[in-house]
């Protein structure tokens, strides 16, 4: 760059240089506000400014640059090629229009960008053809880092200028523009010349047809000249434009004039436009507007489509009764289409108040619903929309219906159930018939879920709802409450009478067998029966006592139905009285163990003992088993209560000799339980007893609730090495299918066999005894329950039982009285080894 400041100082004359940079700055500012110009117009128009723009500071790149030239002193004769000093304007000005006219086209961000760096090359294109005009008695040398600067620069600040001028059209930002621009070609300039560097050669002579500096300064005033001339027609073509526009704007002023001059004089006929304008405003509705002679004045298409009116009925002027006349007449209003049914239709219409705005829904032949809104107009007459609501209606059919039945058995549900209900019972307060309320609930519809699948359970309530349909008459209501509980509603003349047989009804439909795909299955259900009004008097009190009602059902052995009866409120009540206090019970440690033995009946000699749960309340005193026991299990209070026994029961046998078992029985709840295996190998782990000392005695009830479940558990605990006993042997159905899919430990015979062995009846003692020898046939170790008298011990001894536990050898009893049992135990086996000794010695 110091080579650039040296030509500046020491080769030029600043009085040029100056005029030069004046030059170019006169130019930039004109070719500008000329673009700005082109800016604000459009297709030819644009075109011709950009020529003109392109020309404006074509003519100031190349002015500059001779003008620079002339103040040049090489310090040798120079002269200028006529050709190539005129091939450089034009270039000037042709890629300058062309950057200008880029910058234009489409919207872009990189078009301003772009169209100056456009400018730049023109910029370079002119100054080094102007330098190839050049023609000095000597070599020109070029330094190219200062030639690639120069374009750079020019390229560069040309971006510049153009990317304000595009964005800004303030006088400011024109300005500013306008000294980008000049920058750009000046600092080229002069970047370009400081780059030059010219070896004379006395032997080159210049042409003959070269331009003197004289003729070029010449030639640079004519061409100014020119420049002016074209923005001097410019200017005065722009301000012919803008008379053209103030005569327009005369123009437009003295048609608005003349417009405000006949909306004066049409006053009467813009009320009839602003109709005309609420009726298009409607067009999104069927509308008609008819006057006070009820004579039609304008309808849509919408409105003529709707009724399906012939193009006669709806010119202006079309009297309303015609319309209504043909409407009815064409079946298109559902009803009578007669004369008769026309005039009592248009009676009602004109009895509708000409002073409010009415609303009424048709009812169409098609099923369609019309909302009709009538709104009266000042002076008679009305304006009428016509909306067709099918589908808003259906839906909202649709959304109360969902609101109000349930999802799966598209019956009432329980809020609909209650609305009926309230209903029913005010007809029944006022004298009406008496009211059967049903409450059902399916037995062991839980199994069908777990075994089958959810689907299937979901299948046999769709089954059960259509029975229950089928079972009921029109005046009867069936609601499903939710999971397997429904409801039946009816009246009832004879209430005992007319409910039993209902229910009889509903429990022989529902007792037959459901098919389900793969599997078929019995749907028994149980009914509790409460009559309004005198179980109850309002909807809650009514269906409280159907519940009880249902309750005392499930509770006699389910597939039953039941009345109310005054008394089950009591029972009720004393049972949640038992559950809460179970729940404290367990907490604050009123339960117990106690033990019974098992004898070896072989050897006499107690091999094992029972844990039985027992239940000193404060103020009952000792609950028996069998009332708090199946409550635990129906609220679910067995599956804690049950680990509770797991834990102490295996604690207590950790004091006990290796050889006592420790039995305990499992209730079906806790096999639903997924922690049972874990609870059972904590209380092991805990107790530090071996798994062969426990046995799990699990019932056919159990199993039979869910046998997959049961069995995976048992196989679970079976391989830990815990003995597993079936319980009750002999009392149900499943037993010997049961010892087959399950490697059963012990075979627990039921008290009841073991009661008859000593019986009076020769039948009973003979199927006893079968039982026994069976049981014992299995190869299994056999418990007989309930042993009560010697008899009954020597029958099992000849029928040779490994085990009996009863009376006859000791009642359950508490920790301490094991522990004494222990001891005897203990002594006893010890005077018997003793003996053994002792016997030995004398031999």
């Amino acid at each position: 760059m110091f080579r650039v400041f040296t030509c500046l100082t020491g080769e030029h004359d600043w009085r040029l240089v100056l005029l030069a940079g004046l030059v170019c700055f006169v130019a930039s500012v004109a070719a500008v506000n000329i673009f700005h110009r082109a800016m604000a117009v459009h297709a030819r128009t644009r075109l011709i400014w950009i020529a003109i723009a392109g020309a404006a500071i074509g003519y100031g790149i190349w002015a500059t640059h001779f003008i620079a030239m002339l103040a040049y002193e090489p310090g040798i004769p120079t002269g200028y090629n006529i050709a190539l000093t005129a091939v450089s304007l034009a270039a000037a000005m042709i890629v300058t229009s062309g950057g200008l006219g880029f910058a234009l086209g489409e919207t872009n961000p990189w078009r301003a960008p772009i169209g100056g760096a456009i400018i730049g090359a023109g910029i370079a294109s002119m100054h080094y053809l102007g330098m190839w005009a050049l023609e000095v008695p000597g070599h020109v040398v070029w330094a190219m880092h200062l030639v690639v600067a120069s374009i750079a620069f020019g390229m560069l600040l040309g971006y510049a200028a153009l990317a304000v001028a595009v964005r800004y059209q303030s006088r400011l930002a024109t300005s500013a523009a306008a000294l980008l621009l000049t920058l750009a070609i000046v600092a080229h300039h002069f970047t370009a010349m400081g780059a030059v560097d010219i070896v004379p050669d006395p032997t080159l002579v210049p042409e003959a047809l070269s331009l003197s500096p004289t003729f070029l300064a010449v030639a640079i005033a004519g061409v100014a000249l020119s420049v002016l001339g074209m923005s001097l027609v410019g200017v005065l073509a722009d301000r012919r434009l803008a008379r053209r526009t103030r005569r327009f704007e005369e123009i437009i002023s003295q048609l608005s004039l003349a417009r405000h001059q006949v909306e004066v004089s049409q006053r009467e006929l813009q009320e009839q436009k602003l109709r005309l304008d609420t009726a298009i405003n409607h067009m999104g509705e069927g509308l008609c507007m008819f006057d006070a002679e009820k004579r039609l004045v304008v309808c849509n298409e919408r409105y003529a489509k709707m009724y399906r009116l012939p193009p006669e009925l709806l010119l202006p002027g079309t009297a309303h009764r015609d319309i209504i006349t043909h409407r009815i007449a064409t079946g298109v209003l559902k009803g009578d289409t007669s004369a008769t049914a026309a005039t009592q239709v248009l009676a009602t219409l004109n009895a509708l108040p000409s002073s409010e705005i009415s609303s009424r829904v048709d009812e169409l032949a098609d099923g369609r619903l019309i909302c009709v809104t009538r709104q009266p107009m000042a002076g008679g007459g009305w304006v009428a929309t016509h909306l067709d609501v099918t589908e808003q209606r259906r839906s909202e059919a649709k959304i109360t219906h969902m609101a109000q039945h349930d999802a799966l058995a598209d019956l009432p549900n329980r809020v609909l159930l209650r609305e009926r209900l309230d209903h029913a019972l005010s007809v029944t307060r006022g004298g009406g018939q008496s009211l059967a309320v049903l409450m059902l609930d399916l037995d062991r519809f839980k199994e069908v879920n777990d075994t089958l699948g959810h689907p299937a359970g979901d299948a046999l309530l769709q089954a059960v709802a259509a029975r229950l349909r089928r079972c009921v008459c029109e005046t009867a209501l069936v609601a499903r409450l939710g999971g397997d509980e429904f409801a039946v509603l009816d009246y009832v003349s004879d209430p005992v009478a007319d409910a039993s047989l209902l229910a009889e009804k509903i429990g022989k439909a529902l007792s037959g067998p459901v098919d389900l795909g793969h599997h078929q299955v019995t749907a028994a259900t149980s009914i509790g029966i409460a009559i309004a009004p005198q179980d109850g008097a309002d909807s809650d009190e009514i269906l409280r006592s159907a519940d009880l009602a249902l309750y005392s059902a499930k509770s006699g052995g389910r597939g039953l139905f039941r009345f109310f009866e005054p008394q089950l409120d009591h029972q009720l009540h004393a049972r949640r009285n038992l559950e809460r206090d179970m729940r404290s019970a367990l907490m604050n440690g009123e339960f117990a163990l106690h033990y019974q033995p098992f004898i070896d009946v072989a050897s006499g000699e107690t091999s094992g003992f029972e844990a039985l749960l027992r239940w000193n309340h404060p103020q009952r005193g000792m609950v028996p088993p069998a009332k708090f026991i199946p409550l635990a299990e129906e609220t679910g209070l067995i599956v804690p209560l049950g680990e509770w026994v797991l834990r102490t029961a295996c604690a207590e046998a950790a004091n006990w000799p290796d050889d006592l078992k420790i039995a305990i029985n499992l209730s079906p709840a806790q096999f639903r339980s997924p922690e049972l295996v874990p609870v059972i190998v904590r209380a092991l782990a805990a107790g530090g007893i071996a798994p062969q000392r426990l046995e799990l005695e699990v019932t056919e009830t159990a199993i039979m609730h869910d046998s997959a479940t049961v069995f995976a558990a048992l196989g679970r605990l079976h391989d830990l090495g815990v003995r597993i006993a079936l319980d009750d042997f002999g009392t149900g159905y499943s037993s010997l299918s049961f010892l087959q899919r399950f490697p059963f430990d012990k075979v627990k015979i039921d008290r009841s066999f073991v009661h008859e062995l000593s019986g009076p009846a020769e039948e009973a003692r003979r199927i006893a005894r079968a039982v026994v020898r069976f049981a014992v046939s299995l190869g299994k170790t056999t418990t007989a329950e309930g042993v009560e008298t010697g008899e009954q011990l020597d029958i099992l001894r000849a029928e040779a039982c490994v085990e009996a536990q009863g009376f006859h050898f000791s009642p359950p009893v508490d920790s301490a009285k094991v522990a004494q049992m222990i001891r005897r135990r203990a002594r006893a086996g010890a005077r018997r080894t003793g003996r053994r000794v002792l016997a030995g010695a004398g031999s």
